[in-house]
């Protein structure tokens, strides 16, 4: 590895943990760089886990510790997650991942109009719904949002964060700190199918997580001091800008490839 390529994983891991933490969809930087570094993409959707993982991990205890965790029901609902995510990372050996990119695109789209639309829905908590208990809808919800996040893992905080806001009535701040913690918990399951399966590059992977953590901490501050109106308009940009990566209009794997050739 060249001290160009530590670099560049460093850096461009700070900005996908900034963005995942306020957001979602960095995970597109992430996999656009390993492929840009010769991995296929098996190797890099699974080695992105990684840094995924490492960020949540370390991320939960921040949100935990400014009282945005007291809801038990939280770790509830990551069981329906994490038994979708062992599915989703199962599928993902079997199936082409086309099949999911159309689903994040319709989904970025609803995300996108939702946003604008309903404003206030990321901004206040619903009481009406922050005071009911888990129903059916909500954890067959949640199981199908880790089959997806098992299986490709980009665009899965956007689901999970639309869960929070629409089903369980969160506003954007509290609505990250259960994609944080649904996240991190699902991750771990996807981990050890990759690793079962040898596709991990684990020292890019941990190296990349680095510079994920760094961005996640930066982020989590910004947050608690900016607010939700602040997180909202990162949400904004992030889709919009995940949504020009999708449909090839940014293409961030040739961005990467002319960085490395430098």
């Amino acid at each position: 590895m060249t001290i160009s390529i530590f670099l560049i994983l460093i850096i461009s891991g700070l900005f996908v943990g900034f963005i995942n933490t306020l957001s979602a969809g960095g995970t597109a930087i992430s996999i656009a760089l390993y492929l840009a570094l010769g991995f296929s993409p098996s190797e890099a959707n699974a080695t992105n886990r990684i840094g995924v993982l490492l960020q949540t991990s370390l991320t939960v205890p921040l949100f935990a510790r400014k009282g945005y965790l007291k809801q038990t029901y939280i770790f509830r609902l990551a069981i329906p997650t994490m038994i979708g995510a062992l599915t989703g990372s199962v599928l993902s050996i079997l199936l082409p991942e086309m099949l999911f990119s159309y689903f994040m695109g319709i989904s970025l789209l609803v995300m996108i109009i939702f946003l604008f639309r309903s404003p206030k829905k990321f901004e206040e908590d619903d009481e009406s719904k922050t005071k009911n208990g888990i129903n059916t809808l909500q954890y067959l919800t949640f199981f199908l949002i880790g089959v997806y996040g098992g299986f490709v893992q980009v665009g899965t905080g956007f689901l999970l964060m639309a869960a929070g806001s629409m089903l369980l009535g969160y506003n954007i701040i509290k609505t990250n700190a259960v994609k944080i913690t649904v996240m991190a918990l699902y991750t771990i399951v996807a981990v050890l199918v990759f690793w079962s399966e040898g596709t991990i590059h684990w020292q890019y992977g941990l190296i990349h997580s680095i510079g994920t953590f760094i961005g996640s901490f930066i982020a989590t501050k910004l947050a608690f001091q900016k607010g939700s109106r602040f997180v909202r308009w990162i949400v904004i940009f992030v889709v919009i800008f995940t949504s020009l990566s999708l449909f090839k209009i940014v293409d961030l794997q040739q961005i990467f490839q002319n960085l490395l050739l430098k």
